[in-house]
């Protein structure tokens, strides 16, 4: 199990507690023997081995778990026995390199390293040197070892955890950003189609209308140039007929440019189609329910809850995550309340953007209310309230 990758600050940290190691064990070396020794100058390059050996699996930019415990064992482990068997006593010279053992201990080498580092050991020390020691310092030593290898284990495990959490977040994020192209699509698409039909509803009426209109008042006219030599006063009513066929197109096109962005159908229906459309996009489970008797409501008050579901239902995916959504229609004696709950995410401090400030202007206008409740963990409840005559 070969690693090419850039280091950790944890694997930083070891590495330089690992260097401060072998510079103390030198520095000791340079307070105790003396220049020309020739035990002096075997436990320096020892030392020296016992550094850079195992830097060679374990390295900045590359990391040979298997191979790094090996080289531990072949070079400190092999002077830790050789300093027990010199000086007939346990030494600690293995601990750090066995924490860092631990710190990079796999599956594959855990089971033969505890074997051979914990409990081989202190065995070699105690029946092969025969070092004279207590049963309470042969468990000691034991322990000392386990400990070391278990500082190294846990510490690894905790940053296993640690990058896995990082992993999980920006899989998260990633989808997040996805579900957000998602529903900007969404929102683009409808946008589009909305325009489209408007645009090809405003043409049919415009040709029932004005076309109507004009030709009537084209022939009208027609008539009219013909009586006036023969006929003046049938002339003269034929022009209050023409005046107020044209009064009545002129009402017509009124009406139609006025009615512009709302669809035909009951509030009921064009809430629903739009829940669904959402459902279908977003493959969120949108339910909606009517409570009390539709009432008809003037073409305003249709508009403003129409954008209000439509803002609720983007944010409620958008910003809360949510996969279930229930939509209420409440018609009441003197008011009409549109709710929409989500099992979203929720948030205690939730702040006003630019889609809910255009949705309380929406309210205000028509003397209508705005309410929110939102709990972190427990997901949000928007109701919008309009009075209604």
């Amino acid at each position: 199990m070969i690693e090419k990758r850039k280091w950790h600050w944890m694997e930083w940290l070891f590495f330089g507690i690992f260097t401060f190691w072998m510079i103390l064990n030198i520095v000791e070396l340079l307070i105790e023997e003396t220049f020309g020794s020739s035990i002096f100058i075997g436990a320096i390059i020892g030392t020296l081995i016992c550094y850079f050996t195992p830097l060679i699996f374990w390295r900045p930019g590359y990391i040979n778990k298997p191979a790094f415990p090996i080289a531990v064992l072949l070079t400190s482990g092999v002077i830790q026995v050789s300093a027990n068997y010199s000086f007939h006593e346990i030494t600690p010279f293995i601990t750090i390199p066995l924490i860092i053992v631990g710190f990079l201990a796999i599956r594959r080498t855990m089971w033969w390293s505890i074997l051979i580092f914990i409990i081989g050991l202190p065995l070699i020390d105690l029946f092969i040197l025969k070092i004279d020691q207590s049963f309470g310092d042969f468990i000691s030593h034991i322990l000392n070892l386990a400990l070391a290898y278990g500082i190294g284990l846990s510490v690894s495990k905790v940053l296993e955890s640690n990058l896995k959490a990082k992993q999980l977040y920006e899989e998260n994020l990633r989808q997040y950003r996805h579900i957000n192209d998602t529903l900007e699509q969404y929102a683009n698409q409808v946008e589009k189609l909305t325009l489209l039909e408007e645009r090809s509803r405003v043409a049919r009426e415009m040709h029932d209308t004005v076309g109507h209109t004009f030709t009537s008042v084209i022939i009208g006219m027609d008539v009219v140039s013909y009586l006036i030599p023969i006929s003046p006063e049938q002339a003269s009513e034929k022009l209050d007929v023409l005046r107020d066929v044209t009064r009545n197109g002129l009402e017509q096109i009124r009406r139609s440019i006025h009615q512009i962005s709302l669809e035909e159908g009951t509030l009921l229906q064009q809430l629903s189609l739009l829940a669904n459309e959402f459902a279908i996009h977003t493959r969120t489970q949108v339910h909606i329910e009517l409570i009390g008797n539709e009432k008809e409501l003037p073409k305003p008050v249709q508009l403003t809850l129409i954008r209000c579901l439509q803002e609720s239902l983007t944010n409620a995916k958008r910003h809360g995550q949510a996969t279930d959504i229930l939509i209420s229609v409440c018609f009441y004696k003197h008011y009409i309340e549109l709710r929409i709950k989500d099992n979203g995410v929720g948030s205690q401090n939730l702040e006003a953007g630019f889609g809910l400030t255009g949705m309380k202007e929406r309210l205000d206008a028509l003397q209508g209310t705005l309410e929110i409740h939102s709990v972190f963990g427990g997901g949000t409840i928007v109701t919008c309230i309009i009075p209604i005559r």
